[in-house]
């Protein structure tokens, strides 16, 4: 792409503190072979275990904050899950306090009644209240398999396949075949697609064995987010994935960490969503039928931003500004 990922003046890596002044220059003798594993060495302290499999960064600017988890899909002491019908509407935190999730982050667009505008899968299959658009590609992930289809790989009557376990739709692709998507390529508005905005974008590896949740704050003083074209740039050369689709953002974009909201959502509190991915111990999964207390929590952020609060519960479904 010939763009490099300084373009979001990334200067801090996992405690977002500042970078120091390098050290001196290594003398010729060292080998290269030495200098390549020192430098592996430090790129994985960034990366805090959170459990088994699972680990989380944080990449912080004086312009940028997101919010990164990784997620090893081959270890069996973890599984991703969807969200059951029966918890639509939900905040991701209580969401995530219901399944004893991990992590957790929202997904898919919604009305007004908080119903998907995509296809999603949970733990009793495929949602009948979701409204199918053709606009809409998805994030599958099944025993042994993970999948991102784009909008145009996915016609509007499609149905979940029977290795499918959990399942998010969102829009649009941001990263095919392992490049960014660009300005040019991207659809959207400019005031969707070309603004800064809060953000949530999940991505592939290229063996897709590896799943990454994605969440950047925005809309407020010192972080007003990032455009879909920057995120795309992020994922591919950052997190270096092969493949990587946008979900519902703004006031919607939130991420759970073990037994909070790491992020600061942009309504200065938590916005109800309709569905959610999350990542539980084998132990803690539910299956269909399941039974949970829908007892539910205030949770107040500390709002630090000037922008006026949306007074709504949902996200318009794309190509709308959010």
């Amino acid at each position: 792409m010939g763009v490099r990922i300084s373009a979001l003046h990334c200067e801090c890596h996992g405690t977002g503190k500042p970078l120091e002044a390098g050290p001196r220059r290594m003398k010729k003798t060292y080998p290269l072979s030495l200098l390549m594993l020192l430098l592996a060495t430090v790129a994985s302290a960034d990366w805090q275990s959170i459990a088994p499999g699972l680990d989380y960064q944080e990449f912080r600017d004086k312009n940028t904050d997101i919010y990164v988890t990784r997620v090893d899909l081959t270890n069996e002491a973890i599984r991703v899950v969807g969200t059951p019908e029966a918890d639509r509407g939900s905040k991701v935190s209580d969401y995530a306090a219901r399944t004893h999730a991990l992590v957790a982050i929202n997904g898919d667009y919604f009305d007004d009644t908080f119903h998907p505008i995509g296809m999603t899968v949970g733990p009793c299959g495929e949602w009948d209240s979701a409204k199918k658009s053709k606009r809409e590609g998805y994030i599958s992930i099944g025993d042994g398999e993970a999948v991102i289809k784009t909008q145009s790989q996915v016609p509007r009557d499609t149905t979940a396949e029977d290795w499918m376990t959990a399942t998010v739709s969102g829009w649009p692709a941001l990263v095919v075949g392992c490049e960014a998507l660009t300005d040019s390529e991207l659809p959207g508005s400019d005031a969707f697609t070309r603004a800064p905005h809060p953000r949530t974008a999940v991505g592939l590896s290229r063996d897709r064995k590896t799943l990454y949740f994605v969440v950047v704050d925005g809309r407020r003083t010192g972080a007003p987010g990032l455009t879909l074209s920057k995120l795309a740039r992020f994922l591919a050369e950052r997190l270096e994935v092969c493949s990587a689709i946008n979900l519902d953002g703004g006031g919607s974009s939130t991420m759970w960490l073990r037994d909070r909201v790491v992020n600061k959502p942009a309504d200065g509190v938590e916005r109800p969503v309709s569905n959610h991915l999350a990542v539980v111990l084998e132990k803690d999964v539910r299956a269909c039928g399941d039974e949970v207390s829908r007892t539910t929590t205030t949770t107040t952020i500390t709002k630090t931003t000037t922008v006026t609060p949306s007074t709504s519960g949902s996200t318009p479904p794309p190509p709308r500004n959010h």
